[in-house]
């Protein structure tokens, strides 16, 4: 059976001020205590300079997103600008060699971008976008080997409502040889009694494998009904078919990008988990070709959103296209969450390139 990824939600660190920059150190410390991948004092150092970067270079500050990863810990630093001088912006990522941040010259100690390349040494993956309009930067910090490249890459970003410690949002990917398998769910409301609806649908996602998306979505009607329900979005993509099923209930909402072109993903109104029979879905089958792009949110994503605006931005690591799409539409008023699937390029896996693949 395929490994089933689920991650825990990110918390949203403000740094507005010198005391949030000691604050996130702390708040950082707590969760990468007693990690096995982490060694003493490195997830410090990184959200110390992150949080200096923001304080001093960002207008008007920024944010952190960080949360526990594998043996280790994901930190994702957020702005609204003015952005990192061309030059010192890292090279796109997985491009056959390890990005490397360039070293700041003496007289740019300080200086915009400058504490980048501390982070970068402490960082098993590093990664970063900017524009004038804002930064975001990518920093998992874990000991423990690489993973060998598969034909996926993924990664979300799940933000629980302001002053909520649990999420009612998740999300879930199990990748295969050709095949993965995506969901997206979110209960109704927020808090624990929301999260509590969220773990029985991801719960019975990770049971088994899926053959049909319409069939689970009816398994997590009724993993649902002891809770108060939610709405929920999954996809079954077919590599090798080169084809992506969808079946959604409420509004989960998505998208299959690929070479310009754009193929929405809708759910059929309705809940789970809320009355005897669930909601007939609507199936959904679009092409999936080599260079595509899953793109599923919650309605905690404003509608509008477009990636492509974004130049370069799809080359990017998903955590990083989550976390900018979620910084630009994402609502304070609620869970939010940001699921972003690629099929990683036959080449970077050692095969000769295919079909309408791009370098």
């Amino acid at each position: 059976m395929a490994t089933l990824t689920g991650q825990a939600p990110h918390r949203r660190f403000p740094v507005d001020t010198e005391e949030d920059v000691g604050a996130l150190r702390r708040a950082v410390a707590r969760t990468a205590a007693g990690r096995a991948g982490l060694r003493t004092g490195e997830a410090e150092l990184a959200a110390t300079e992150l949080g200096t970067n923001l304080l001093r270079h960002a207008h008007p500050g920024g944010y952190v997103l960080f949360r526990p990863a594998g043996d280790g810990i994901e930190m994702i630093s957020v702005d609204h600008g003015p952005g990192i001088p061309p030059e010192r912006i890292p090279p796109r990522p997985y491009a056959g060699h390890t990005p490397a941040v360039p070293e700041p010259p003496p007289r740019a100690a300080g200086g915009l971008g400058a504490g980048l390349a501390a982070v970068h040494r402490l960082a098993r993956d590093f990664d970063c976008h900017s524009t004038p309009d804002g930064t975001v930067v990518l920093a998992r910090l874990d000991r423990a080997a690489r993973p060998m490249t598969s034909r996926w890459r993924h990664g979300g970003v799940n933000v629980p409502f302001p002053g909520e410690d649990e999420s009612g949002d998740g999300w879930a990917v199990r990748p295969g040889n050709d095949r993965l398998e995506a969901a997206v769910v979110d209960g109704l409301g927020h808090g624990p009694p929301a999260a509590a609806a969220a773990r029985a649908a991801l719960a019975e996602f990770g049971r088994q494998l899926m053959t049909d998306p319409a069939r689970y979505l009816r398994r997590a009607h009724e993993a649902m009904r002891a809770t108060r329900g939610g709405v929920l979005g999954t996809c079954l993509i077919d590599a090798d078919s080169g084809e992506l099923t969808f079946a959604g209930v409420g509004n989960i909402t998505g998208r299959v990008l690929h070479d310009g072109r754009r193929h929405p993903l809708l759910g059929r109104p309705g809940t789970l988990g809320t009355q005897l029979s669930p909601p007939k879905p609507d199936v959904q089958r679009v092409p999936w070709t080599p260079g595509s792009t899953l793109v599923l949110t919650s309605d905690g994503i404003r509608s509008g959103w477009d990636v492509t605006q974004y130049r370069g931005l799809l080359r990017h690591d998903p955590a990083v296209i989550a976390a900018v799409l979620h910084r630009d539409h994402g609502r304070l008023t609620d869970d939010a969450t940001v699921l972003i699937v690629t099929e990683v390029p036959s080449w970077e896996r050692g095969q000769t390139k295919g079909p309408g693949e791009a370098t």
